[in-house]
């Protein structure tokens, strides 16, 4: 896992006490808020206010990768209404999942979700207790648009506690230089090497040379690819600061 993925303690106590004072709207409930980069899914962090099973249990075994949840939520944008029954391959990882959460009571749940601009998936679980299943089940449901709206702006103020550390983002955290930018930009636009070359009164090598080196950043395997994923996570910016 990144060691830098959300992880500053104190900017993740600030959301989980905005999330939890939100929530009380809709009931005493179990949650999790998660992150998790779509490109490396051991990228992710899970606010919650079960942090033993989270911490201890869920990401140390790495259940994002087995989790039907997740797994569906990647292929959605709809909320996910789950149980035990929902399965993706074989019944086991339903099992082990269900038989780790077994002390909270928790028999199910509804999963809003959210693709950002930054290649994350992140979700909203709100797990219902089998003591209030039929009272909470209809709660959720009444107010399914406002809870969907309240995972937007959580994620939003998520992003901008972390502004700084998440400009200009790449698969590595590394930022682009101002020269691969704007070779980059140029590219994205339609230009050929020997083009740009001659805007930026360099060697059409050089222009390989730097390009070499965003697709590296990128973690992608040529520059056409680096160009469709820059343009997706929105970090090519016009040379000029405009």
């Amino acid at each position: 896992m990144n060691s830098k993925f959300f992880s500053d303690p104190q900017k993740n106590k600030i959301v989980k006490k905005h999330l939890e004072k939100q929530l009380k709207k809709y009931g005493d409930m179990n949650y999790a808020f998660a992150v998790m980069n779509k490109r490396n899914s051991d990228d992710m962090i899970i606010i919650s206010d079960l942090p033993d099973y989270f911490s201890q249990v869920y990401l140390e075994s790495k259940y994002q990768n087995i989790d039907p949840v997740i797994i569906n939520a990647l292929n959605r944008i709809s909320p996910i209404i789950w149980d035990d029954s929902l399965m993706i391959n074989s019944r086991w990882v339903i099992e082990r999942i269900f038989e780790s959460v077994t002390p909270y009571n928790i028999v199910s749940g509804h999963t809003f979700i959210l693709h950002d601009q930054k290649n994350n998936l992140v979700t909203l679980s709100l797990y219902v207790n089998k003591y209030l299943e039929a009272e909470m089940y209809d709660n959720i449901t009444k107010n399914k648009n406002d809870i969907q709206g309240l995972l937007i702006d959580t994620h939003e103020m998520l992003l901008h506690l972390y502004r700084e550390e998440n400009e200009t983002p790449t698969a590595e955290g590394n930022a682009l230089s101002a020269r691969e930018n704007e070779i980059l930009y140029w590219s994205s636009t339609g230009k050929t090497y020997p083009e740009i070359a001659r805007m930026l009164d360099i060697t059409v090598s050089t222009v390989k040379f730097h390009m070499g080196k965003v697709v590296k950043k990128l973690g992608v395997n040529n520059a056409k690819h680096a160009i469709s994923l820059a343009i997706e996570l929105n970090i090519i910016s016009h040379p000029s600061g405009k």
